[in-house]
């Protein structure tokens, strides 16, 4: 917290938001050139007049001056906040020609304005905050000597005006620097707990499939090591009684018999554990049911869970390769809980069909959808996953969705990869 706060005390006060501000000095600089553009002309009886007077090409390089330095301000900004001896020259040559415009005519004064808010956009808030006080001093000091000779409630009402302005600037500006730099604390904070739970989530996963593998590992070795290890030593007694000499073959096939019987059954054992590890991997729904009966159940069960009209249709598939049925599966699990969490759906249809070579799976809903259906599902764990394991073939994951108008999910496999193959 402490850094963060140091950190955003060294920054401008508008850095987390600099291309709106930026904008908005520009516009309000342009606004108040205008005006004042506007009052010289108008001062001068006119436009004809005015070019015709002695100061028309003075003040118009003045004018020209303004909008290049803005127009540099506007653009280079990011290249100037990399280098700060150019921001430190920047800034105070911008007042330079702000102060040379006015002495040329008071009209250009009220850029001063602009200038102290360009201040906070490139300066941090302390050296922003200090030249503020300066202006205003500076400022209470030009009063001062200007009204020495007039009357003193009139220098009064003038220097209380300039204090007014200072101090309403000043608080200002001070409360907006505490609610940026709170704002960055938090936004700062909320990253680190986004990339400490993402770290962890990489852990557990981790360490899940850790667990998983020297599960598989000591199974592998109580069952099947120990089965293949019997079912050689059993081989190697059948090579050994046929290399005992003077051996009648009849007698040889007995001896060798009760081997091979056992070898037998060991790798018929062996075989069948092997199937059970495999499908040990496998949902629990695709070891009841085929793939279309275990789509079936799951939006039927999410539909009396929730509350919410789903219809589905499956039309008849080839085999397809577990991994891919997995793959199915878990999509229509993750696509149904997104649509109770996010959508306000009223109705639900999920569909899988094959068509040119594509297994499609599609689950689309009427809820009230999403504005940018590009950014749905991005950083979300359930969708990057889905994505994650349908590149694995070769496919894709594809979102349609728009505000008020519900969200169509859709995962296509090719065919070509996710057949079964012929045992």
């Amino acid at each position: 917290m402490t850094l963060s706060a140091n950190q955003s005390a060294i920054e401008p006060l508008f850095a987390h938001n600099a291309r709106l501000w930026l904008r908005v000095w520009a516009a309000m600089q342009a606004v108040a050139l205008a005006v004042a553009c506007y009052v010289v002309v108008d001062g001068s009886g006119g436009v004809r007049p005015f070019l015709a007077g002695p100061a028309a090409g003075r003040t118009a390089a003045v004018i020209a001056l303004l909008v290049v330095y803005h127009l540099v301000g506007l653009f280079a900004h990011t290249w100037m906040m990399e280098r700060p001896w150019a921001v430190f020259l920047f800034v105070p040559l911008g007042w330079a020609v702000i102060l040379a415009a006015g002495a040329t005519h008071g009209a250009f004064s009220v850029l001063i304005l602009g200038a102290i808010l360009q201040g906070f956009i490139f300066w941090s808030f302390a050296w922003a905050i200090t030249a503020l006080v300066l202006v205003v001093l500076l400022s209470l000091w030009g009063t001062l000597r200007h009204d020495a000779t007039q009357e003193p409630n009139l220098s009064i009402a003038r220097v209380v005006g300039v204090l007014a302005m200072g101090i309403t600037l000043s608080t200002v500006m001070l409360y907006i620097h505490r609610a940026n730099r709170d704002a960055a604390i938090r936004s700062r904070l909320l990253r680190q707990l986004e990339e400490a739970q993402r770290d962890l989530a990489d852990r557990a996963r981790g360490a899940g499939v850790q667990s998983e593998r020297q599960r598989l590992a000591r199974d592998i070795h109580d069952t099947l090591a120990q089965g293949f290890t019997s079912v050689i030593k059993h081989l190697e007694a059948v090579e050994l009684s046929f290399d005992a000499p003077c051996a009648d073959a009849a007698d040889l096939l007995r001896a060798a018999r009760p081997h091979l019987t056992h070898a037998q059954e060991v790798s018929r054992a062996s075989l069948a554990e092997i199937r059970r590890l495999v499908w040990a991997l496998r949902p629990p729904q695709l070891v009841e049911a085929t793939l279309p009966a275990a789509i079936e159940r799951i939006v039927s069960q999410w539909s009396d869970a929730h509350g919410i009209p789903a219809t589905y249709h499956l039309a008849p598939l080839p085999e397809l390769h577990p991994d891919a049925e997995v793959i199915f599966l878990r999509a229509t699990q993750e696509s149904l809980s997104n649509v109770a969490r996010h959508a306000r759906a009223t109705r639900v249809a999920v569909a899988m069909h094959c068509v040119d070579g594509l297994v499609l799976l599609s689950v689309e809903d009427d809820g009230r959808g999403f504005a940018d259906a590009e950014a749905v599902g991005a950083g979300k764990m359930g969708i990057e996953g889905m994505r994650e394991r349908v590149q694995l073939f070769g496919g894709r994951v594809m979102i349609e969705s728009e505000a008020g108008g519900g969200t169509s999910i859709t995962i296509a496999l090719p065919l070509a990869a996710i057949a079964a193959t012929p045992e």
